[in-house]
């Protein structure tokens, strides 16, 4: 049975709980806010920056119309600088913290608007080639958005309050990306009508594309110097400042056993789920304009504003529609939602295909209200991979995961010129060409419902706080049972130099020395120390306790229904929510009372000796 009670948050154990917020911290929390939504409001616009500009060459260059490679590089360059940007700020918002990591992020993108505005070539294929490695630097800030926002803001948001924890992260960053991607149409539009008025298809008339492309970079510049500035007074979150206070900035072994070992349905849900629809939206929104001129033929200013009103129509308040009943119907329920809806009405798009292009007006409409359902899948791809890492992890799984999801991006941006080209017959671009690759898109959608319903892990009403605890303990456990199984005594429990025993050394002797036994048995005891396991019969004691984790996605529930039957289900199920509640406490006092001996004889002081997220005292200060 799905967990997503509202009342988790109440049921968490005093010591795990996080410390009232001081206003100071509410006074974060409110600046956050503010450069959350500015942030993403330029990354918005930067993202749709380069539709107009790709339709402006092929419109006054017939040599770019015919290069699937030179349109193929403006519509990939900004998506490989975000998916690196999205593995690099991930471990650098977890190691160094999220503040740090969003004021690389912001000079990045302005470092990029800035080499976009003084893009030069020997010729205009040089000037693109320029304005793409723009992209590629301005996408590596981008990327790092996600992961050092979307993670600090799902912590601040966890704060204020768990039940309307998707809203208020899908308001600070989806709605207000989505509201920036029709910025820039706003100003190329205006740009457009003064400088190329009279640009058509294949016709470079009166067209002064100079001075649409430096000022599409140009404009941006101010609100990202905007941004960088304000970001001096953001803050790390504080569940992210306790979490560093309780591990510091320190890996091992344990996090990468644990995500593998516990972790991949769920992340196969996250990955495949950005995969799709970054792969439909990135490749459709590229090459709109150019759709758009195909099927009803228009002129290059006509194209932006037509655009431009479909956004404002319906694809920009359909994503605040989605952030208000994201958790009322719950984040799997919400995509499942977004992928039908999108899959069906693809499906009769494609199929009055030719019905549509005999009324442009009734193409507008009806294309408008199917990319509109892009939102209700968005919205779950944007909060799902937040959720599903504690937060010890949680940027860096958070870039991983949805990395892999931008190749899908990159993937469908690449392929989608050639895919059309080639259902056309090779020679030119078709609507009969396009009219198949729509029917393919329709399969990969009703794909995305399929992976959705059983992969994606529903975090509704669930309290981070308590997945934290849960994660912690999981760690203890294993641990523990590594431990045992690899021979670690008291006397290695006790040893002074275990911080020299790494997950470094421990590949490094595995890869080139014999000692590797000896080393792996110290380096399990050095990771005891490190969750405070000193004495072996608590090892013994722990290494006994359950490790069943339930990941909330339905393959895993079916699964584990068919292999344990309905009465092992309800069992696991059992040690899996009460794994988050364990009482460490007691088993601290029953292994370190104040009175009590080693096996050495040694009194232990039971205060001293508590587990870190036990020990909540200096945390809460």
């Amino acid at each position: 049975m799905e967990t997503s009670t509202t009342s988790q948050e109440t049921d968490i154990p005093d010591s795990n709980r996080i410390a009232p917020l001081s206003e100071e911290d509410k006074d974060a929390i409110r600046f956050n806010a503010f450069g959350t939504s500015a942030g993403f409001f330029v990354n918005g616009y930067m993202y749709n920056i380069n539709s107009v500009l790709l339709t402006m060459f092929t419109d006054i260059f017939p040599s770019v119309g015919q290069d699937v490679v030179v349109q193929t590089a403006v519509g990939v360059s900004m998506l490989y600088g975000v998916m690196f940007g999205l593995l690099v700020f991930g471990v650098i918002a977890d190691h160094f913290g999220r503040k740090k990591g969003l004021i690389m992020c912001s000079c990045l993108v302005l470092l990029g608007n800035l080499l976009g505005v003084a893009m030069n070539g020997t010729s205009h294929v040089g000037t693109i080639w320029m304005m793409c490695i723009a992209q590629g630097v301005a996408g590596l800030g981008m990327g790092g958005e996600y992961t050092c926002n979307i993670p600090n803001t799902m912590e601040d948001s966890e704060q204020v309050n768990p039940v309307t924890r998707g809203r208020r992260v899908a308001m600070l960053s989806l709605c207000l990306e989505r509201t920036g991607n029709f910025a820039p149409l706003l100003v190329q539009l205006l740009l457009v009508g003064v400088a190329c008025r009279n640009a058509y298809l294949g016709t470079a008339s009166n067209c002064n594309w100079n001075v649409v492309a430096r000022l599409s970079f140009g404009i941006v510049t101010i609100p990202v110097i905007i941004v960088l500035i304000f970001r001096t007074r953001m803050k790390d979150s504080v569940m992210f400042k306790k979490d560093q206070l309780r591990r510091g900035r320190r890996y091992d072994g344990l996090d990468l056993f644990v995500i593998l070992r516990h972790f991949m349905p769920k992340t196969i849900g996250v990955v495949t789920l950005y995969f799709l629809v970054d792969w439909i939206n990135y490749s459709q929104g590229t090459f709109g304009n150019l759709i758009l001129q195909h099927v009803i033929g228009v002129s290059l200013f006509k194209s932006i504003w037509l655009v431009l009103v479909e956004g404002v129509a319906w694809i920009i308040w359909t994503a605040f529609i989605a952030a208000f009943i994201v958790d009322k119907l719950g984040r799997r329920k919400t995509g499942m939602f977004g992928w039908l809806w999108l899959g069906s009405t693809q499906l009769i798009n494609t199929g009055f295909f030719y019905q549509f292009k005999a009324k442009p007006i009734a193409w507008i409409i009806w294309s408008t209200f199917v990319a509109g359902f892009q939102n209700f899948v968005y919205i779950c791809a944007y909060l799902v991979p937040a959720e599903a890492f504690p937060t010890r992890i949680r940027a860096t799984m958070y870039g991983i995961s949805v990395s892999l999801g931008v190749m899908g991006a990159i993937v469908g941006t690449t392929t989608f010129p050639s895919i059309w080209l080639r259902w056309s017959g090779g020679i030119e671009q078709t609507n009969s060409g396009l009219r198949k690759t729509m029917w393919f898109y329709a399969g990969m959608e009703f794909l995305g419902l399929f992976l959705c319903m059983l992969f994606v892990p529903e975090y509704s009403h669930r309290s981070l706080a308590g997945e934290d605890t849960r994660f912690v303990e999981l760690r203890r456990r294993h641990c523990a049972r590594f431990a045992t199984k690899w021979g670690v005594t008291q006397q290695d429990l006790e040893c002074e130099d275990l911080r020299n025993y790494t997950l470094k050394g421990l590949v490094q002797k595995l890869l080139f020395n014999a000692n590797f036994l000896d080393y792996r048995r110290l380096y399990m005891a050095s990771l005891c120390r490190s969750e405070k396991i000193l004495l072996k019969t608590q090892m013994e004691y722990i290494a006994n306790l359950p490790i069943d984790y339930k990941d909330l996605t339905l393959f895993s529930s079916l699964w584990s229904k068919y292999k344990m039957g309905k009465i092992g289900y309800q069992q696991f199920v059992k040690n899996s929510e009460e794994m988050g509640y364990y009482d460490i406490v007691k088993e601290m006092e029953m292994f370190y009372s104040e009175k009590k001996k080693d096996d050495n004889g040694l009194i232990l002081d039971e205060h001293v000796l508590l587990p870190d997220h036990l020990d909540d005292s200096e945390n809460n200060k």
